[in-house]
């Protein structure tokens, strides 16, 4: 069963993760310019109806992306 990630964020000891990154950040700027709506639909014939819910597999798109990004260039540079 194809799940979905609600997200909700708790404060964290009055430390805001929106203050901690930089509004000019490269993935921040990558959020508001990448649709990603597709890949829902993309994937949905290979989840199962029954069973437990799956990692929302935008997130896991998401991580992917992270990691090509981290991996090609080393160190951020």
């Amino acid at each position: 069963m194809m799940g979905r990630k609600e997200r909700s964020f708790a404060p964290l000891n009055h430390v805001s993760l929106e203050e901690l990154v930089p509004h000019d950040h490269f993935y921040r700027h990558l959020e508001r310019t990448l649709d990603l709506s597709c890949v829902r639909e993309f994937v949905q014939e290979v989840y199962g109806g029954s069973g437990r819910p799956s990692v929302d597999p935008v997130v896991v798109f998401k991580l992917q992306l992270v990691m090509c990004f981290e991996i090609s260039v080393p160190n951020g540079k």
